[in-house]
Order: structure tokens, then C-alpha cells, then sequence
């Protein structure tokens, strides 16, 4: 199962599960392409979940209600059974994010949006998962975060949520390693996403251009997932905080394109471009 998966790092996650023959159950609040102000919807990762190979179910969640992610999970179980993988990757962001703003300056509501939708709705998803890979004694979750979780990056919100993620994950695989489950934090690098091709200026222009020089494509973090999945001695990592370009060294995969990007700095100091004003 993967959250959040109509358009960027979820469907791109989607996408890498599929090409390892996957069967991938994906959640979004976009069916049909066209009926958001972003490009992307459930039907297209579906597509793109057939044409790489996998199998896929597209249901329509919104994570911020409890009782639309039950369902979710409820369907899940009655459809299949057991579930092998979960990637918390849904994530709320205003469209246009706060940059250098001072804290005391940001609406709360961003605070509350990313926290909600991105942190909270993580622990709900793990809470219904879990029950549905006891029985097999395995199964993987990965939250998808990054490197604000350790450095500032676009404003504080951002980078309790990022931290508050990776935090999860460490703290969820103590209770869960005595009954064979695996959790962790992956990190992406900067990835080149629909939203930013459709709005450029989401982010500062030096940060763009760093994206353009090093970015790498969603399906490259789905290919990581995928290795994850794939190593039957997966539960060695748990606990840690992974990046999907020092994995594709160890696995062995690539990105779309046949290379492999660099890694983000594991550095806490801010990149030049998050410097917060006087």
C-alpha cells in the first residue's frame, strides 16, 4: 500500500513496486486526471502500475479522516487478506510553501496542514496496518521524509514534520522488531516532481537549479522501496534512516535514466538557499 500516490514520490514508489511484479493498493483524493489543479490522479498511477508490470487497486482516501482510512484498510483485508508493505508518503503542504518565513510569522493552519496530513495520518495508517502483518510475522513499513528532518529547510513546520517522521520510524521498530516487522525512514533526493514542473517557483531559484543539476525521478525511491522489499534480511535496517541513492549502490538499480544520482548531504547545516531572514 502505498499513500499519497496519484502524482510525485507516491507514484513514483508505486511504479518501482509494480516493475518487481507487485500487487499495489494505492490511496489519493484525485480519481480521474483533470479534476485537480495538479497533474496526476489515481487512474494514471493505476495505468502506470499495469504497464510496469504489476497489479493495482486505486481507492479514493482522504487521510485526514480516520474513518476513510479504515475503509481503506478494511478493503484491504477483505480483498487480500495480508498486507506486505506500507509507505506513508501522503503528505499536506499549502501550494504556495512559506520560505525563510519566521515561525512567528507562518499561519498555524501550515502547521496544522503538514502535521495532520503528513505526520499524524502516518501513525493511523501504521496503527490499521500492523494488525494485517502480525499474523505473517513480516511485512515493511517506510515513511518517506528527508534531509529537513535534520536541517533547516523552508520554515519550521516543515522541518518538525520531516523530524517527527524519521522519529516515528526509529521509535515504531523498537515495538515491532520482536514480531519480524521492519520500519524506516527513506530519504529521497531532490526529486524532479510533477508540481514542481507545473510551478517552478515552489521553491527558491538556487534550489531549482540543484534539482535540475542532480534530481532524480520519483521511480528512482520507488526502486528503492522495492529493493527493501526484496531483501529477505530487510529487518537488519530497521530502525534507520535510509537514502534511496546509497541504496541503489548496495542493491544495484538505477534510476530511469541508468544512472545514479548523488546523495543528499546527511550535513545538519542548512543549504545556502534556507537561510532565515533578519
Amino acid at each position: 500500500m502505498v499513500t499519497g500516490g496519484s502524482r510525485g514520490v507516491g507514484k513514483g514508489v508505486a511504479i518501482g513496486l509494480a516493475e518487481a511484479g507487485a500487487t499495489v493498493v494505492v490511496t489519493a483524493r484525485t480519481r480521474a486526471s483533470g479534476t485537480s489543479e495538479w497533474p496526476g490522479s489515481l487512474d494514471e498511477t493505476l495505468e502506470a502500475i499495469r504497464q510496469n508490470g504489476g497489479e493495482g487497486l486505486g481507492l479514493l482516501c482522504d487521510h485526514s479522516d480516520d474513518a476513510s482510512v479504515k475503509d481503506v484498510f478494511d478493503r484491504i483485508r477483505a480483498d487480500y487478506g495480508r498486507l506486505d508493505v506500507l509507505v506513508n508518503n501522503v503528505f499536506g503542504a499549502p501550494n504556495v510553501m512559506p520560505v525563510n518565513v519566521p515561525f512567528w510569522k507562518v499561519p498555524v493552519s501550515v502547521w496544522d496542514m503538514m502535521h495532520t496530513v503528513g505526520l499524524r495520518s502516518h501513525f493511523v495508517a501504521s496503527q490499521y496496518a500492523v494488525p494485517l502483518m502480525l499474523p505473517q510475522k513480516s511485512g515493511l513499513i517506510v515513511n518517506t521524509s528527508s534531509g529537513g528532518g535534520i536541517r533547516y529547510t523552508f520554515n519550521v513546520p516543515f522541518g518538525v514534520q520531516k523530524s517527527g517522521v524519521d522519529r516515528m520510524a526509529r521509535d515504531m521498530a523498537h515495538e515491532l522488531e520482536p514480531h519480524g516487522i521492519t520500519a524506516v525512514s527513506i530519504w529521497p533526493g531532490y526529486i524532479r516532481s510533477e508540481k514542481l514542473a507545473a510551478q517552478p517557483d515552489r521553491v527558491p531559484p538556487a534550489l531549482a537549479r540543484l534539482i535540475a543539476e542532480r534530481g532524480e525521478t520519483p521511480v528512482f525511491v520507488g526502486r528503492a522501496v522495492a529493493a527493501l522489499a526484496a531483501d529477505p534480511n530487510v529487518i537488519a535496517r530497521t530502525g534507520t534512516i535510509l537514502l534511496a541513492s546509497e541504496l541503489a549502490t548496495e542493491y544495484g538499480f538505477t534510476d530511469v535514466d541508468g544512472k545514479v544520482p548523488p546523495p543528499p548531504s546527511r550535513d545538519p547545516a542548512p543549504l545556502s538557499v534556507f537561510k532565515p531572514k533578519k
